[in-house]
């Protein structure tokens, strides 16, 4: 896990996010979560947009970011 968060510009449609922690392309999912419980977020977007992904794993708006790395 990082103190800061993931910025990812996206395109519109599917993203799908990464739950697991495994992914080597993080915040986005590779799917190495299978065999496991975990599963993606999926996001849909109709407009490019730049999402701010939780990496601290503290956020109470998971997946994205709420400041709460800042908190403590």
């Amino acid at each position: 896990m990082q103190n800061s968060p993931y910025f990812l510009e996206c395109e519109p449609g599917r993203v799908a996010i990464c739950t697991c922690g495994k992914s080597e392309k993080l915040p986005r999912c590779d799917g190495s979560h299978k065999g496991s419980d975990a599963r993606p977020v999926i996001v849909e977007l109709e407009e490019p947009k730049t999402l701010a992904i939780c990496a601290c794993g503290r956020s109470g708006n998971s997946p994205y970011c709420d400041g709460s790395h800042a908190r403590g």
